[in-house]
């Protein structure tokens, strides 16, 4: 089952989605402040498992903030994504922060799908910032995602013609790589192998088709399908839950 902290923010980010679907962007605003003040409260108790509900719904709020182009709800999202991340890493809390990197990696993938330029922007340098700290706190997993996703946005960036949010994106990527080298911890063959070896590991497993990296495969994952994946955690774990229950 669910703890009282998980049911907290899984009734927040509820919240937030409904004010999305009703184009409330005030309330929708208000619901991912209240969100980042309970995630601050999570991150200085080192609740992690209870952060990344938390993480989980900010970005459903935000990935459905892009579907409806609500970009001041959007960009608002990933920023506080980022808040989050950064204390989150000077406490050592690895286990919240691939859930991060990957949150932010859907609404920026959204984001430059849809041309929304500041939402992107913002979540380019969140991942840059999240790429930097796994660095530093030798985040091997994290680091391998968050280039990847970094690569991900610039690829769709590329494709949407937007020349200034994929060069910052390739840049973004370069210093996490040129960081980790000159710390000889991840090496630069080991990031360029990296998508790759998801392409084929998810090829083999349809149920994970829409994890595939963009532009590694024939049917590269381009329209930030990841929240189906979300979802279906979401729904599995609380269908755990309702077993759990007399």
């Amino acid at each position: 089952m669910f703890s009282l902290n998980e049911q907290k923010a899984i009734e927040l980010g509820e919240s937030g989605e409904k004010a999305i679907r009703e184009k409330n962007e005030y309330d929708a605003l208000q619901y991912i402040e209240y969100l980042r003040e309970f995630g601050e409260e999570l991150v200085e108790a080192k609740l992690e498992t209870d952060l990344k509900r938390v993480i989980i719904s900010i970005r459903n709020i935000g990935s459905k903030a892009v579907q409806k182009r609500m970009d001041a709800v959007a960009t608002n999202a990933v920023q506080v994504l980022k808040s989050l991340a950064e204390p989150a890493l000077e406490k050592n809390l690895s286990n919240p922060m691939w859930s991060f990197s990957k949150a932010v990696q859907e609404i920026g993938k959204g984001a430059a799908q849809f041309q929304m330029i500041e939402t992107a922007q913002n979540s380019v340098d969140a991942l840059e910032a999240i790429g930097s700290g796994a660095v530093e706190k030798k985040m091997e997993v994290v680091t391998l995602w968050t280039t990847m996703a970094l690569e991900e946005i610039g690829y769709l960036a590329n494709r949407q013609q937007l020349e200034d949010l994929s060069s910052m994106a390739k840049a973004a990527r370069e210093e996490i790589i040129k960081a980790s080298e000159a710390e000889k911890f991840v090496t630069r063959e080991q990031i360029e192998k990296y998508p790759k070896l998801i392409a084929q590991t998810v090829g083999e497993f349809s149920e994970l088709q829409n994890l595939q990296p963009a532009g590694y495969s024939a049917r590269p994952n381009e329209e930030f399908k990841e929240e189906e994946f979300f979802e279906g955690e979401a729904e599995e774990d609380q269908s755990k839950g309702e077993e759990g229950k007399p």
